[in-house]
């Protein structure tokens, strides 16, 4: 074998060599298939906001490391209308390569609603509290409380307590200042936070709502499980699904427009697993 020979061949094998370390270097990517609940959904991934429009969606990752296992959170933002933001979350497992398809249109449980404040008049106010029979044993639960104008006026009506709670840190400074200067801030509770985990939801004996349909229905699952037998739910203009009132009473706003105040009692029947 000549020298010339022999360096050419050194030369061949380590380019090679040098070309497939290249190739397992560049890494592989994935394909995520998305299904979104809206057209005008809002669409993040791992905390990067993806541009977009429509329910399907193609989301290609950055170069990944071939075989190994990811995780990525995706979460999915849509307005179902004009008071109502809703929020979806899921966490998708995947390996490098993969092709994954996500469906981010069903109801989940985990969902998060945000509903903008908008105040109960006074009127639908009594009308809510005589439907609910207030009784000295009472403690209310107030979910998306806005001004406490509800809590105050079950509590004045005779609660030994309340607790009303909201996602929004002006809301709750509001409310606060409000309990305060009806002298019951020994009886009534106001909290920042989300109301579909407080651990203490099971002591209420009346809830009180204007939230909109799509939290009703998130809600109503920790009802039936966490109050007690006998309690009551009442709610301004918003259903619950296909738990259908025991009581429905119309009445006119501060403007002659009609609403509806809804109430159900907790019964054995919603113990049953």
């Amino acid at each position: 074998m000549t020298l010339a020979f022999a360096l050419l061949l050194f030369v061949s094998t380590s380019l090679s060599g040098v070309q497939t370390q290249s190739v397992a270097a560049a890494g592989v990517t994935t394909v995520m298939a998305i299904t979104l609940p809206a057209y005008d959904g809002e669409l993040e991934i791992d905390g990067t906001p993806i541009s977009g429009s429509g329910v399907s969606r193609r989301y290609e990752t950055p170069s990944l490391t071939p075989n190994r296992s990811y995780q990525y959170k995706v979460i999915a933002k849509w307005a179902p209308n004009t008071y109502t933001k809703m929020t979806r979350t899921k966490v998708v497992s995947f390996r490098a390569g993969e092709r994954v398809t996500i469906d981010m249109s069903a109801d989940d449980p985990t969902d998060r609603v945000t509903v903008i404040y908008v105040p109960t008049p006074e009127n639908i106010v009594a009308k809510m509290i005589e439907m609910a029979a207030i009784t000295p044993h009472d403690v209310t639960y107030e979910p998306g409380v806005g001004d406490a104008r509800i809590t105050i006026a079950a509590v004045k009506a005779g609660a030994r307590g309340g607790v009303g709670i909201d996602l929004d840190p002006e809301r709750v400074e509001e409310s606060r200042a409000n309990v305060k200067a009806a002298g019951l801030s020994d009886k009534i509770d106001i909290r920042l936070g989300d109301a579909l985990e407080q651990p203490d939801l099971g002591k209420m004996t009346v809830v009180l709502l204007y939230m909109g349909d799509h939290f009703n229905m998130l809600i109503r699952p920790y009802l039936w499980k966490q109050l007690p037998i006998g309690a009551r739910v009442v709610s301004h203009r918003f259903l619950m699904g296909d738990w259908k009132p025991d009581q429905t009473v119309s009445i006119n706003d501060d403007y002659g427009l009609p609403y509806d105040v809804h109430l159900w009692t907790i019964k054995e029947e919603h113990k049953k697993p």
